[in-house]
């Protein structure tokens, strides 16, 4: 069996052996990659499952997407009947819509840099990007938009961070545009705030506090309407967790040893 082969082997081994199951939801770009790839740091001791929406075009709104996130992870080899839910970003308005229409299989949720509703100024700003990439996204070359992607690090990942996330960044599959601007849209209209305060699960609220993508505050204020939610902070950008896998992964394994999941692996 070659190395490569034999590491594949031993992550599968490991995962079968996983206390509990996550589903990972990334934000806009929809492509799991770079989560997934942080994922054994992030998730010690689970199951994590990628959730691909990167060519998604968003057919029912926020909630096609749940649905189709929820039948994925149906339709997996152990299909679990309670898992906690990460949503990155964009991702977290699925995650949340997730656990408020199937409550019952959602055992936690673990947002990142998430919102429950656009404050004003941050719609004005994504308004203006929305414009920006719609005009843009099918003009630019490859060259042009790696360039652009350079630019965007400060804002994403900060000014500190491992080669190996510099290069996993560069390497992310360019979004699909029509897929992006749908759901950029819907970022822009989501607005949780009529039900956040009637989820039971508890919520797991990671937020960077120099995110100009999603506001520190924007995580606080969502933190704030759901019942049992834990705030936690680190000082950086949007991606703040991939920066700091590890330590994250560290606070996570406490919340959800706090939570005592999973008791048995399926629901009483």
């Amino acid at each position: 069996m070659s190395p490569v082969a034999r590491v594949r082997r031993e992550a599968h081994d490991e995962a079968r052996r996983a206390d509990g199951t996550v589903l990972v939801i990334p934000g806009l770009n929809g492509h799991p990659g770079m989560l997934m790839r942080a994922a054994p740091l992030l998730f010690p001791n689970f199951r994590a499952l990628g959730f691909n929406h990167h060519a998604d075009t968003a057919e029912g709104g926020v909630e096609g997407l749940a649905s189709r996130a929820l039948a994925f992870l149906d339709e997996q080899d152990q299909p679990a009947d309670q898992v906690l839910v990460c949503g990155e970003s964009f991702g977290g308005t699925v995650a949340l819509t997730l656990a408020q229409l199937q409550p019952e299989r959602v055992a936690g949720l673990i947002l990142f840099s998430a919102f429950g509703w656009h404050p004003s100024v941050l719609a004005r700003r994504g308004a203006g990007a929305l414009a920006l990439w719609s005009f843009l996204g099918g003009r630019i070359g490859s060259g042009a938009y790696r360039a652009g992607r350079l630019a965007s690090l400060p804002t994403q990942l900060g000014w500190r961070f491992s080669n190996e996330l510099f290069q996993s960044y560069l390497s992310r599959p360019r979004a699909q545009l029509v897929a992006y601007r749908t759901k950029a849209e819907l970022s822009l209209t989501f607005d949780a705030r009529p039900w956040l305060g009637t989820l039971e699960c508890p919520a797991f609220v990671l937020i960077g506090t120099r995110d100009p993508v999603v506001p520190a505050s924007a995580g606080r204020e969502l933190a704030s309407c759901i019942p049992r939610a834990s705030l936690h902070s680190l000082r950086g950008g949007h991606l703040v967790h991939l920066v700091h896998p590890r330590l994250v992964g560290d606070l996570i394994t406490a919340w959800a040893s706090d939570l005592h999941y999973p008791s048995s692996g399926r629901l009483p």
